[in-house]
């Protein structure tokens, strides 16, 4: 599930900057995960995921 989120981005210009945790909670949901526990992980993984998206984004310029 992790590892899909991290499609579900809100982007400026540039490069992404959030997760749309509305996106990522209807995944899940889709998918059978645990909602509760994704909404608990998730503020964890997001800076981790937007920062990955932040880095590929530099080392492309």
């Amino acid at each position: 599930m992790i590892r899909r989120c991290g499609g579900q981005v809100r982007a400026g210009i540039g490069a992404p900057y959030a997760l749309d945790f509305g996106a990522v909670l209807a995944l899940a949901d889709a998918m059978g995960a645990t909602s509760a526990l994704l909404a608990d992980v998730l503020p964890h993984v997001e800076p981790v995921i937007v920062k990955a998206y932040q880095e590929q984004s530099e080392n492309a310029d």
